[in-house]
């Protein structure tokens, strides 16, 4: 890996900590340089404005928490399979991340785009292995709008339980998704 392309990511990865952990709002240009310890030229190096650094910023965020996420899970041999890998990987997703960027959603157009695109990809794979596995369209389509739902909410009640217990929770709910 070139030390163009570990700066570019430093960049985006220090990104991502600063928007979960203080929001959007504090993305500046100015504490990205002091967090990643570059100077102000390197972000312009990087990317020539802070509107190119957002997009890419997210699109780096779809990549690592949708793009891979499927990527990985199509490799499992049955569709409940591809499932159960399938909540593992998202449920090692940060949590704080998913809300910060929804949140972030709501008032940024750029945003809001960006997460309407990933939801629709993430909904379409959930309704393609729920079509694998024999369900219709009409009933993988309920289905999945009911799994990404329960995926979303279960990331805002996160932070109400221990590690162990929202484990013992998650198999307890994906033991009842696949008897439903």
């Amino acid at each position: 890996m070139s030390s163009k392309k570990d700066a570019k990511t430093s960049w985006l990865e220090e990104g991502l900590k600063i928007l979960e952990t203080r929001g959007p709002s504090m993305l500046s240009i100015e504490s990205l340089a002091r967090r990643t310890g570059k100077t102000k030229g390197s972000f312009y190096h990087h990317f020539a404005s802070r509107e190119k650094y957002i997009r890419s910023l997210l699109d780096y965020y779809e990549n690592i928490s949708t793009r891979d996420v499927l990527q990985v899970t199509s490799g499992g041999s049955t569709p409940r399979e591809r499932l159960r890998m399938l909540t593992d990987l998202t449920f090692n997703l940060s949590g704080g991340l998913e809300l910060a960027i929804r949140a972030w959603a709501l008032y940024d157009p750029i945003v809001k785009r960006f997460q309407d695109r990933m939801d629709r990809r993430r909904l379409e794979y959930i309704q393609e292995l729920h079509m694998a596995s024999g369900m219709g369209s009409d009933r993988a389509r309920v289905r999945s709008y009911r799994d990404y739902s329960l995926f979303i909410g279960l990331k805002q009640l996160r932070h109400y339980h221990t590690e162990a217990e929202f484990r013992r929770l998650l198999k307890e709910l994906y033991s009842d998704r696949m008897q439903a």
